[in-house]
């Protein structure tokens, strides 16, 4: 198992859990003008995200995450995006917490079975930055902490061998193994079945730098 795998789960699930977040208070967004007290707007919306996004990438929790180290139990993690959701204002209850975490979860499994190289997973971290990014374009503080992440990003991955990131990619896996939720956009889109397992494509280019198997020399 690898001990350089910790960071890459926390911001790849953390970048699903802001997304899953901005789109549901999009879909209840009311102009401000015309919304009650219990009702959300624009300015809660981008409030919710500052407030999460700034606790998520604080400097020293940040430094502590990127030092060599094993995953966190499924419990333990599952704890700190607990307390992350609830970084804001905003309350979410056991159900939709649970709802949450299982789409997050199997959304970045996904992500990590469809990389066709090892290395890739180190691409979708940064897919997934560059959409925070997105969401806090007028906080330049918090931007300033993503951006220091994506150093430290680059810095500890970018000179790893192939062989390092094989070893990242079976951890990961190993992590998600025996996760199997299904999700209805996923079952409707059909890259899941019935048994909350995905259909993974057999087709299609080669990774670069690799060639089609079957050749004997």
């Amino acid at each position: 198992m690898s001990v350089r795998t910790l960071p890459l789960l926390f911001l790849n699930l953390g970048g699903e859990m802001l997304y899953i977040l901005d789109q549901r208070l999009r879909a209840q967004n009311i102009p401000g003008d015309k919304a009650r007290k219990d009702e959300w707007t624009e300015v809660d919306r981008k409030r919710v995200l500052n407030d999460i996004i700034s606790t998520m990438f604080n400097r020293k929790f940040m430094e502590e995450l990127f030092k060599p180290q094993e995953l966190y139990s499924k419990k333990a993690l599952r704890t700190v995006y607990d307390r992350l959701a609830h970084a804001s204002i905003m309350r979410l209850n056991q159900a939709s917490m649970d709802k949450l975490y299982d789409l997050m979860t199997m959304a970045f499994k996904y992500q990590v079975l469809l990389c066709p190289r090892p290395r890739d997973v180190l691409l979708v971290t940064f897919n997934h930055l560059d959409a925070i990014k997105g969401f806090i374009q007028d906080s330049p503080t918090i931007l300033h902490q993503v951006d220091e992440t994506f150093r430290q990003l680059t810095e500890t991955y970018g000179g790893l061998s192939a062989g390092e990131f094989q070893m990242i990619r079976q951890t990961l896996l190993s992590f998600f193994q025996d996760l199997h939720i299904r999700v209805s956009i996923f079952l409707k889109d059909r890259v899941q079945n019935s048994n909350g397992r995905f259909v993974l494509p057999v087709s299609g280019p080669v990774p670069w730098g690799t060639e089609v198997p079957g050749l004997i020399r």
